[in-house]
């Protein structure tokens, strides 16, 4: 693999081939460094329509493959909510007391985003050509995948990635509509000290989500509930909850097959939880430094676009 990373690129079909390989090596290895995928998060937006027996997953963060190659490209991602209606029994006419389907969706956009490094002397690769080109090639996946994964969380808070919201015209910051707060605060100015991440907070997570139609996160295997990611000082005010330790002591092994569920630090009322330093807190206010904004999430949470697979091109002029 090491010479196929040094062959130039130019017209012939070997270039092109490695070129190929550079795409897929680093496709692969971004992927295994994002929190998300690690995790289980991401997954193809495959729909369900085919059939009665709803065999498709629904991932948190949905990955769109459909879009042109171009910069500014679109697609709308469609939701449908769950049927809250009670039918109608016994000899009851069906016609007219349907229940209407409830949609929603959202677009997700295509944009570009690069980033190179080098060394300032091409004595510096005569010296030790492989390990300069090999730990470039580090930097840029790890910055790549850093990335990603900000992109995501950003699209949490936000409404859009970064990148997005700067290159796009008509794209712009938007404050998610839903945003709950600990005890009885209803705002962040108003939390106190004893406002905290702890169980009493998942269970309201939890009927609110049921009470809202909220569509849970469904696996091939068969496992189903939501999901939370929370700062590692709301994981340290959790593990102190009294429910919580109990819950942990009392539960059986866990047998799970999806990372959303075997890699969660531990599920409560049928919410996996998971921890990330990339939690975000406010911009601003007198507490802004000591609030953590956690994110929960059912199927469909984000979406994610893919024009292609991202790649690293070497460049050797000077």
């Amino acid at each position: 693999m090491a010479s196929a990373e040094y062959q130039p690129f130019g017209s012939s079909d070997t270039a092109i081939l490695t070129r190929r390989a550079w795409s897929d090596v680093l496709h692969f290895q971004v992927q295994n460094k994002l929190f998300f995928n690690q995790r289980g998060f991401i997954g193809p937006d495959k729909g369900g329509e085919d059939g009665l027996e709803d065999t498709v997953a629904w991932y948190p963060v949905v990955e769109k493959t459909e879009l042109g190659k171009n910069q500014g490209d679109s697609v709308r991602v469609g939701l449908l909510r769950q049927l809250s209606g009670s039918g109608v029994t016994g000899n009851s006419a069906l016609e007219s007391n349907e229940e209407a389907m409830d949609f929603d969706g959202f677009l997700v956009f295509l944009e570009l985003q690069r980033h190179a490094t080098g060394w300032q002397s091409k004595m510096s690769q005569q010296r030790n050509r492989f390990h300069t080109k090999a730990n470039a090639g580090r930097l840029l996946t790890s910055w790549l995948a850093q990335k990603m994964d900000d992109s995501v969380f950003n699209s949490f808070y936000n409404g859009a990635s970064a990148h997005v919201i700067t290159e796009i015209s008509g794209v712009s910051t938007t404050t998610h509509p839903n945003q709950y707060f600990a005890g009885q605060a209803t705002s962040d100015d108003d939390l106190q000290v004893g406002d905290v991440f702890n169980t009493e907070t998942l269970e309201r997570m939890s009927v609110w989500a049921e009470e809202n139609n909220i569509n849970p996160c469904m696996m091939p295997s068969g496992e189903s509930g939501y999901a939370v990611i929370i700062h590692p000082r709301q994981l340290r005010t959790l593990r102190a909850d009294d429910w919580w330790r109990r819950s942990n002591a009392e539960a059986l092994p866990r047998s799970y097959d999806n990372p959303i569920f075997s890699r969660a630090e531990g599920i409560y009322s049928g919410i996996a939880i998971h921890s990330s330093n990339k939690v975000g807190d406010p911009s601003s206010g007198p507490n802004s430094g000591n609030i953590k904004r956690a994110i929960f999430m059912g199927a469909h949470s984000v979406a994610r676009a893919v024009g292609q697979r991202p790649e690293l091109i070497p460049d050797d002029s000077t």
